[in-house]
């Protein structure tokens, strides 16, 4: 019984689950699959950011809501995964301008690193 007590701990510690969550972003195939289906929203500003298909340009971008309910959209987006996070940088069709953050499990940085940066969470 003694060594059942002890062996458990070890089988929850070192599980699947728990490698998942410790690092979600290994390739690219995992923060689409992450990102798919989920939307970020910061209060602040009103910004409500996704991923997904684009209809509009038959292919897969960033997509971005304002308050007022505009649409903006940024395709070629260019995936890099750290472990525990991952960058989406993507380029807007209409005027070539550049929009990207970076996603944590449960939250996206907008400005990364720079003075300024603004903070989206799942909404």
């Amino acid at each position: 019984m003694k060594t059942l007590l002890l062996i458990l701990p070890l089988l929850l510690f070192f599980s699947p689950v728990s490698f998942s969550q410790s690092e979600p972003f290994t390739d690219d195939g995992e923060v689409i699959s992450y990102m798919e289906g989920k939307r970020f929203y910061n209060s602040d500003n009103g910004l409500d950011i996704s991923y997904g298909y684009i209809s509009a340009y038959n292919t897969y971008g960033i997509h971005v809501l304002n308050k007022n309910g505009a649409k903006f959209y940024f395709i070629n987006v260019e995936i890099t995964a750290y472990g525990n996070s991952a960058d989406l940088y993507g380029m807007s069709p209409d005027d070539g301008s550049n929009f990207g953050f970076r996603l944590f499990k449960g939250k996206l940085i907008v400005g990364y690193g720079e003075e300024g940066q603004s903070s989206y969470f799942l909404k």
